[in-house]
């Protein structure tokens, strides 16, 4: 889910949103299997979960051809065999246009 607006500025029109993303992989398992001389041993490592993703940034256009964009987020493990988490992760940028 994402929701946006706009806002008119001296600077330009800035656009700030919020988006939310839920991820959910399927269950099961992986195995690897390890053979040596002497035998042989399997590892079995779960798979799936829900993950889920909360973001805010914003776009401010510049010019026609020139705008600035920033966003902050940070990803939870929801569930699930597989813990997925991310630290909080932040863009910049400048898009361009021609």
């Amino acid at each position: 889910m994402r929701v946006k607006g706009k806002v008119s500025t001296g600077a330009g029109l800035l656009q700030p949103y919020v988006r939310v993303n839920v991820y959910r992989s399927s269950s099961g398992t992986d195995v690897a299997r390890f053979i040596g001389p002497a035998g042989a041993t399997d590892i079995a490592t779960r798979t799936g979960g829900t993950s889920t993703e909360l973001a805010g940034g914003a776009t401010l256009q510049v010019t026609d051809s020139v705008s600035l964009y920033a966003e902050v987020g940070k990803l939870w493990s929801s569930g699930g065999g597989v813990r997925t988490e991310g630290s909080v992760d932040a863009s910049l940028g400048v898009k361009l246009r021609w």
